[in-house]
This record gives C-alpha cells, sequence and structure tokens, in this order.
C-alpha cells in the first residue's frame, strides 16, 4: 500500500509524524506528505528522513498531491477545521482514511442548537461515500488500546455491565476548545465499554465557577443497551506534558504513566503495573488490517461521535459563557 500524510511535522501535539513512522513500519509507502509551507515542509520531510528512514515527496495541498500520486489512504493529522474537505478530496479519488478525531468540526457550530444533527449528517454522508467507494473511513481514537492492560489490572471488571465511567485528563486548554480536545476520548471509551448508546441528563461544571480557574467537570448518563451508566469526566489544566490521565469502569480505577524519554506508557493501579502497548501503534495497525480485508466503516459509531461531541462541546460553551456573564453582572452590581 501507499500513504500520504497530511500535517506531518510534529506541532505541539500533532500526531502526522508518528503516524508516518507506524505506517511505514507495517510496510506501507508513505510516498507524500502535506504541509502548509514550503519552510515547514521541508523541515517535515527532513525529520522523517532523519529519525524514521522515509523519503517522501512533499506539496502543500492534498489536491495538488492526490493529483500528482497514485496513493491507497490518507492519514490526516492536519487542524480541525481542515478535517472535512480533506476526507471529502480522499475519498472523492478511492484512498482509505485515516483521521485524527474529530472528523469534521464547523467552526461557531457550538453556537447552533441544531449543530449536533448537522455535524450527524454531514458525518453520515462522509461514510455513505466511503461505503460506495468500497474504502474504509476511521478516526484515530487511542484510549480503547489500553483495555487489555486494565483487563491485566481488573480481571473481570469489563465482564459486567458498565454502571459508572470516570475520566480525568490534563488538557492544556479549558472550555469549549478544551472539550473538542478532548472529548472524543470519553466517548470513545463508551463505546467500547457499553457499545452503542446516548447522552443524557448532561451537567457541566465550568471553570471558575467553584473557585478555580483550571477545572471543568462534566457529568451525564449514558443510556446504552444494558442499562444507563453514569458518566463523570474531569479536566485540569496541564500546561506540559507528561499530563496527568486516568479512567475508571464501575469503581476499578487506573492512572496512565509514562516514562519518559522512553515514552513507555503503563497503566498503574496501587502498587500494580501493567504495560500498555503503544496506542498510536496498535490503532494504526487495527486501521490497516481492517482496510486490507475491505471491512466497511462503522457509520453508527461516527455518527454518534459526531453527535454526542458536539452536545459536550456546546454544553461546555453554554457554561463558559453563564460563567462569563455572571462576572460581568457582578462587576456592575
Amino acid at each position: 500500500m501507499k500513504a500520504a500524510v497530511v500535517g506531518a511535522r510534529r506541532v505541539r501535539q500533532g500526531t502526522g509524524e508518528y503516524v508516518a513512522r507506524e505506517l511505514a513500519r507495517r510496510g506501507v509507502d508513505v510516498v507524500a506528505i502535506v504541509g502548509t509551507r514550503p519552510e515547514s515542509l521541508a523541515e517535515a520531510r527532513a525529520n522523517l528522513h532523519e529519525r524514521h528512514g522515509i523519503e517522501a515527496r512533499g506539496y502543500t495541498s492534498l489536491e495538488d498531491l492526490l493529483g500528482a500520486e497514485e496513493v491507497d489512504l490518507v492519514a490526516i493529522c492536519s487542524p480541525i477545521g481542515a478535517h472535512e474537505a480533506q476526507v471529502r478530496a480522499a475519498l472523492a479519488r478511492g484512498c482509505h482514511v485515516f483521521c485524527e478525531k474529530p472528523l469534521l468540526w464547523r467552526a461557531g457550530s457550538e453556537d447552533d442548537p441544531q449543530g449536533a444533527a448537522r455535524n450527524a449528517g454531514v458525518v453520515a454522508a462522509l461514510c455513505a461515500e466511503s461505503h460506495a467507494a468500497g474504502r474504509l473511513l476511521s478516526l484515530n481514537t487511542q484510549w480503547p488500546f489500553t483495555l487489555s492492560a486494565f483487563d491485566q489490572l481488573h480481571p473481570g471488571v469489563r465482564t459486567k455491565p458498565l454502571e459508572r465511567f470516570e475520566m480525568h485528563l490534563g488538557p492544556t486548554r479549558l472550555g469549549a476548545a478544551a472539550m473538542l480536545d478532548s472529548g472524543s476520548h470519553p466517548l470513545s471509551m463508551l463505546w467500547a465499554l457499553a457499545g452503542p448508546g446516548r447522552l443524557s441528563q448532561l451537567e457541566v461544571e465550568d471553570a471558575g465557577a467553584s473557585g478555580s480557574d483550571d477545572s471543568m467537570t462534566v457529568r451525564c448518563g449514558y443510556e446504552h443497551r444494558a442499562g444507563t451508566a453514569a458518566v463523570c469526566l474531569s479536566l485540569k489544566r496541564c500546561p506540559s506534558p507528561p499530563r496527568p490521565a486516568g479512567y475508571a469502569v464501575n469503581g476499578a480505577a487506573v492512572e496512565r504513566r509514562i516514562e519518559l524519554p522512553e515514552y513507555r506508557i503503563s497503566l498503574v493501579h496501587g502498587d500494580e503495573t501493567a504495560l500498555v502497548g503503544d496506542p498510536l501503534a496498535d490503532a494504526v495497525e487495527d486501521f490497516l488490517t481492517r482496510a486490507r480485508a475491505g471491512e466497511p466503516t462503522r457509520t453508527d459509531e461516527l455518527v454518534a461521535h459526531a453527535t454526542q461531541l458536539h452536545q459536550l462541546v456546546r454544553a461546555a460553551q453554554q457554561a463558559t459563557s453563564s460563567h462569563a456573564g455572571a462576572l460581568a453582572g457582578e462587576e456592575t452590581s
């Protein structure tokens, strides 16, 4: 297989360089990359060559790349606002697509009461395009690939229906932007743990509402086929890596530990530790296995993800706006 990677230069938390590396390690020929400027493109190409032995041609737009190269798959690791157009372009050329989360986000849609339905409709249409082309469209969601390590620490917990799920993360920012970055993580875990479901009774405690400017808590229900799980997502601002993270399933908790510079990942519970294989590597492996086997796009999962992510971001936006309005009222009274 031949691949193109959009956004192969690591800026802040970008994954493109490592997606390219994992594709190459699995026998995929990464023939071309897309960058925003000639200078950054040259840097990305040199970095891929020096660090990973990848010789890739460079383009400043995906359209130009697809017009000049024959590729089987496109990995989209660009900023969120570019995803929709790039996914469309790749599917139109008959490529499998591995896309950073979320699949799409239209600026300002968090202010639209119908935004969840609109986003879900666009995602459903993209999924239909992938089915028509016989190609796989998939999101890069990595947290579910830690569940085998969780099972080592808490054997038997996942054999029972999901009743509670808690997750805590350390994003670099808060508010709607943080939820857009972080919301996909608990959603992917809920799907992996309980299958299809819907969010209910969504409540957000805004950063600052409880006297803290660096935290946000989201509580909701997740109604799935075996019942309703109580969900709690806690976000606490963390400016630099390694960022704290962990989760609990039915009260059985684990913390993620990252050891640098090896970037060795493990889950920890008390004195017990279970090593985690690189979740990004596992996500890429899973995508390639499904693409090579001709598996169809998981439309229901992608549509649910788009719907529920919009619900989370909109709730965070409203909570932040309400708190800001309350502060303004206090200042003027």
